[in-house]
């Protein structure tokens, strides 16, 4: 039962991966975005390296939209020059449906 119920969420979480890739406007990020990125991940990779592309690229957006974010950066070998650590698509799109699925979309000052 257990593992009917994760093959359907990874099944789902593939799915709603392509549904994002299709959206050509999250395919590519900023000049703001990408120098947020850079310095992110330069204080990240030493620390955590494997959830840098969750942590930057969710955090990195300036479309407010920090899900779509982070699947974008899930997706990518390298972000806005930066060479990202090896990470399973499945696991970091899950990962980035943990970290910023759960808050919403971000709300503009």
């Amino acid at each position: 039962m257990v593992v009917k119920k994760r093959a359907a969420v990874i099944a789902a979480l593939s799915v709603f991966l392509l549904l994002m890739l299709s959206r050509p406007s999250h395919q590519q990020f900023s000049n703001y975005s990408c120098n947020c990125y850079r310095e992110c991940y330069l204080e990240c990779k030493h620390a955590f390296p494997m959830l840098c592309k969750v942590v930057c690229g969710g955090s990195c957006d300036d479309k407010n939209d920090p899900v779509a974010a982070c699947m974008v950066a899930c997706t990518k070998d390298s972000l806005c020059g930066v060479p990202a650590a090896p990470s399973g698509a499945a696991y970091c799109s899950h990962a980035c449906n943990d970290t910023w699925g759960r808050h919403g979309r971000a709300k503009v000052p």
